[in-house]
């Protein structure tokens, strides 16, 4: 009871904060060739990895001399948990009597809250259980996570890190057959706390460049990758150290240059108009996982629709109010038009906050003079920009991970990743909403080489439109595109410095791809088969076909999504016919969870997006 108490008043919030995580799992890739020969060793920079807060682990300790023993010893074996967002191991919550107390006046005002229609849940008694939830998040007014929480960095190239260290890095970021010339020894990773200030990690990025990156390699400058959440940092760098003239590329991989929407829509709490007709259907089942997410979806309908709304903005109020309030390095996903609409709803007048206030305040009144930065960085200081995002997608459009995207009031206007709005991903682009056309007359007065097939999205109006490369229908993990990756390789080793140079091998609007599970699971199962199995003459052309299929089809760079998918389900298919896999690789649904969605769907069908209530009302 207690861990699905938990999950129901922190899902919302979880699955929110991950607009800007980029969390993937991808395992060991196809093996293909680099597309192009490289520049002397001597012309190439090192590249540093500004992550997304997928690729930052931060570990817990039990004491604060055990994490301080594990950071002499480079090591994380004394951690008792570990995560890449939240600490999600709410078992520490349970240990304290604030959890329980707080969990029974939520209860009890839930229970008061469907008798009456009006809403008796206890913003105290939810304010407790945030902070008991998320102790291991919250930082102080000096920035500093608690003593026994660990986000350690690592102080040298991919080819010294840890075992762990390395698997993590290949995991999140699978680029290990498109490295190409540079190396491992030329290949860094910058990573902090998603939880954290902003300028801070910007003077430890500055630290990480000249005394860790240009002090081992022996170079004068870097290449940046910031990814996702990491363009904040990056931008902030820029800010205060780019003139120094220590970088000599950025290469963003789906980069929140401008926030997202997402995150806006979160902290003032705009949610579509039928999101509690959201919360009636299946969409918790994605977000909690089945078969309990139907159970909770039938629980849910005990609260009269006029009143839900009310109870979701209780509780997602005290998320708010007690971690992401206090954590600058999320306030500054807010997109800079945005910012003075948020400013004076949650910031003006609180003391409480001023601090919060002012460093958010510098970093927006830098954000509005962006474009003219990097131009001046570019132009005076011979700074390269490109970018590489996704697009094409309605926040939460496509994966079952940000459903909850769904509930923003943007997703009816945005096109997207589905996490992050493109004007962000690309500066400056122009876009209709995901699936409709410019205006006619925009587009009659528009050069269209830059306007996308679909006539959706003009990169004519980015900050540097020569330099920036779309993938249709891609989603955030633009990691499990292994285009993209050799396409952020290419760029960061200076072989192409613009979209004119590369038409034929990467053009500037291309489509998606996903190898997730080819990647994760299909290949990886298809090798532990061999392991155990012998095939006959006929297994094994049929498995030569598929590889040398996949294969092919990984090495081409430019994508077509449909032909593609067909084979990888091809090769899934052949798996099948192995025996690797029943017919369901999955085993299908089992009676409980077919029974509880069968329930679902009939409510659904016979009562509509209504709670009980509302319907014995009638």
């Amino acid at each position: 009871m207690k861990k699905l108490t938990a999950v129901l008043l922190c899902v919302a919030m979880l699955v929110s904060m991950l607009a800007v995580a980029g969390v993937v799992n991808a395992e060991e890739a196809p093996v293909t060739e680099n597309p192009s020969a490289g520049d002397a060793a001597e012309d190439i920079y090192p590249i540093i990895f500004v992550t997304g807060i997928g690729q930052s682990y931060s570990y817990l300790y039990n004491t604060v001399e055990d994490a301080k023993a594990d950071v002499a010893e480079n090591s994380t074996d004394r951690a008792v948990a570990r995560w890449n967002l939240f600490c999600n191991d709410f078992s520490f919550a349970f240990k304290d009597i604030v959890t329980y107390v707080s969990i029974l006046r939520i209860l009890g005002g839930l229970l008061a809250t469907v008798v009456t229609g009006h809403n008796f849940i206890s913003k105290d008694a939810c304010d407790d259980l945030v902070n008991e939830l998320f102790t291991y998040n919250i930082i102080d007014e000096n920035g500093n996570l608690p003593e026994n929480v660990v986000t350690p960095r690592c102080n040298y190239p991919v080819s010294q890190m840890t075992e762990e260290q390395y698997e993590n890095f290949y995991r999140t970021i699978p680029c290990e057959e498109v490295i190409g010339d540079i190396g491992e020894d030329m290949l860094y990773c910058f990573n902090y706390s998603a939880f954290s200030f902003p300028y801070r990690n910007a003077e430890e990025l500055n630290t990480f460049i000249n005394d860790v990156v240009l002090a081992q390699t022996g170079k004068d400058k870097v290449v940046l990758v910031p990814m996702s959440m990491g363009a904040s940092v990056v931008r902030a760098y820029l800010q205060e150290h780019g003139t120094e003239e220590k970088v000599a590329r950025v290469v963003s991989i789906v980069g929140a240059w401008d926030g997202s929407d997402v995150i806006a829509d979160l902290v003032e709490q705009k949610y579509a108009e039928d999101a509690p007709q959201k919360l009636y259907d299946g969409i918790v089942a994605d977000l909690i996982g089945e078969p309990w997410g139907y159970l909770v979806n039938g629980v849910l309908r005990i609260f009269p629709k006029a009143t839900l709304r009310s109870v979701i903005d209780e509780i997602l109020n005290s998320v708010i109010e007690n971690l992401v309030m206090k954590t600058p390095s999320l306030l500054v996903m807010v997109p800079c038009e945005r910012y003075e609409s948020f400013r004076k709803m949650r910031l003006e007048g609180n003391e409480e906050l001023a601090y919060i206030t002012e460093m958010t305040d510098k970093y927006y009144e830098n954000q509005q003079h962006l474009e003219e930065t990097l131009k001046e960085l570019n132009s005076e200081h011979g700074v390269e920009f490109y970018y590489i995002a996704g697009y094409g997608l309605e926040f939460g459009g496509y994966s079952s991970d940000y459903e909850f995207f769904k509930f923003m009031e943007s997703t009816t206007t945005t096109n997207s990743d589905e996490i992050i709005q493109i004007s962000s991903t690309a500066t400056g682009a122009t876009f209709a909403k995901a699936g409709e056309q410019l205006d006619e007359d925009y587009l009659a007065s528009h050069d269209s080489a830059y306007i996308t097939p679909d006539k959706s999205v003009d990169l004519s109006t980015c900050y540097f439109p020569d330099n920036v490369w779309l993938f249709y229908g891609q989603k955030h993990e633009l990691e499990n595109n292994n285009t993209a990756l050799k396409l952020a390789f290419e760029l960061a080793l200076g072989h192409i410095t613009s979209s004119a140079d590369c038409e034929d091998t990467f053009p500037r609007f291309n489509d998606s791809r996903d190898l997730k599970r080819l990647k994760r699971s299909y290949i990886p199962d298809l090798n532990t088969w061999l392991e155990t199995n012998t095939p006959t003459a006929e297994q094994q052309t049929l498995i030569d076909e598929n590889t040398a299929a996949v294969n092919e089809m990984a090495a081409r760079t430019i994508n077509n999504r449909e032909a593609d998918d067909q084979i990888i389900e091809n090769y899934r298919k052949m798996l099948v016919t192995l025996g690797v896999y029943t017919e369901s690789e999955d085993g299908g649904n089992d009676g409980l969870t077919n029974a509880l969605k069968g329930l679902n769907d009939f409510n659904v069908r016979v009562f509509g997006y209504k709670g009980f209530v509302d319907i014995l009302k009638k």
